[in-house]
């Protein structure tokens, strides 16, 4: 309910209908706190069910602590479309450090100094699940808007999952990817870690 609640009250705002677009509402936030670990918690149930394990050792530094500024509810939402994706195409791929096959997930952060330019350091947001990686041209059109790639038959989607991911990184200022690694698929969004410094206002004459 609580989530349900986030969610609703985040896409329905006025804001969003008087403008005709997405409005954000950015303040300083703990994501590990107010963002991943509910989704964590939402979403534990379906990993269990689908036999997916959670190794955060992939993913960076998950228990620390991190603040950026975001539009919780819409970041609450890349995060449970990305953590839906998980669910739907996680796949086995053998561990080369026990020899037997599992199937399993890893998120996390790093900083990326100096990334939105001098001063302006970003954060590398992590969500990894095992399986096949992707070949190059699925992988350019993933975040197309109604793209669906091979591996999502079978699995209920619109296509539309990762294009909202594009416009709300994008509105936070940020950048989207995805990168194939050896034993499966990591997406990822960069988002600036300080608000964007006010511009000058030009004076008369300028």
């Amino acid at each position: 309910y609580m989530h349900t609640s986030l969610f609703l009250e985040t896409l329905l705002r006025r804001s969003h209908f008087e403008e005709g677009r997405y409005v954000l509402e950015k303040k300083m936030c703990n994501f590990k706190k107010k963002i991943i670990d509910p989704q964590i918690e939402r979403y534990q149930p379906r990993f269990s069910e689908r036999g997916i394990e959670i190794d955060t050792s992939l993913g960076g530094v998950p228990d620390a602590e991190i603040e950026a500024v975001a539009d919780v509810g819409l970041i609450s939402q890349v995060y449970a479309n990305l953590f839906s994706n998980v669910v739907k195409y996680a796949r086995e791929v053998p561990d080369p450090g026990t020899g037997r096959s599992r199937k399993f997930m890893s998120y996390g952060w790093e900083i990326m100094k100096d990334f939105f330019g001098a001063g302006r350091d970003g954060i590398k947001l992590n969500v990894f699940s095992s399986g096949l990686p992707m070949d190059k041209d699925v992988a350019l059109r993933l975040f197309e808007e109604g793209y669906r790639a091979d591996n999502a038959k079978g699995e209920y989607g619109t296509g539309h999952g990762l294009y909202f991911i594009r416009e709300v990184v994008r509105l936070h200022g940020g950048i989207e990817g995805y990168e194939p690694t050896p034993h499966g698929n990591n997406f990822y969004f960069i988002l600036p870690k300080e608000p964007e410094p006010p511009r000058p206002v030009p004076t008369p004459g300028q």
